[in-house]
This record gives C-alpha cells, structure tokens and sequence, in this order.
C-alpha cells in the first residue's frame, strides 16, 4: 500500500496516542478519527509502518510496560495490571506469562533492581 506523508503522520499519530495512556482500552475507531485516518488505512499502514498490527503493538508496549513496572517499582501485581488496561489481575497475569514465559511475580524476583 502507498502511504502518503499525511498517512505516515496519521500513523505517528495513532501510535503516540496508543503509547500515551496503555491503561485505556482505544476502539480502532476511535484511534483513527483521533488520528485523521480511515479505519482500514490505520489497520493495514500501522501493521505496514511499525510492524505489527495495531493491537499487537499495543499488548507489546503493556507488556514491556508491566515488565518495567514489576522491576522499577513497589507497585502491587493488581495496580500494574490497572495500569497495563486489565480489569482483573488474573488476566493481566494470563497476558503477561503468554507474552514473556514467566509470571510477573517470577520475573519481578528474578529481575528486581528496586
């Protein structure tokens, strides 16, 4: 696909907006009006652009967030899981491990620089 200046900016766009807050959960919608870009443009130049589709790129920057957040900070599993998007902290917990083969509470014990 050929992305114009405007679209890159659109998409530099989307994607500060998704690294700007990755506690709130973004329709693709919402994303794309915010950004100045249609829907399918956003979904296919953001995966295009940066790699990976737009939600997958935002479950990797929560994920690297929580990561940071277990080894930075005194912060409980259920308040990074808050501020990861998760509603419960069993999900967060479920995502976490999937991503980086390791529970949070093993990775905050094996990676702590408090």
């Amino acid at each position: 696909m050929a992305l114009s200046t405007y679209d890159m900016e659109c998409l530099q766009k989307a994607k500060v907006l998704i690294e700007k807050d990755l506690s709130r959960h973004l329709p693709i919608a919402e994303i794309a009006a915010a950004s100045g870009i249609g829907c399918t443009k956003l979904k296919r130049g953001f995966k295009e652009q940066f790699g990976y589709p737009v939600f997958v790129y935002l479950r990797r920057q929560r994920m690297q967030y929580a990561a940071s957040l277990l080894t930075d900070t005194n912060k409980t599993i259920k308040q990074i899981a808050k501020a990861t998007g998760f509603q419960y902290a069993s999900n967060f917990t479920t995502a976490f491990t999937s991503f980086h083969h390791i529970s949070p509470a093993l990775y905050r014990q094996t990676n702590d620089k408090k």
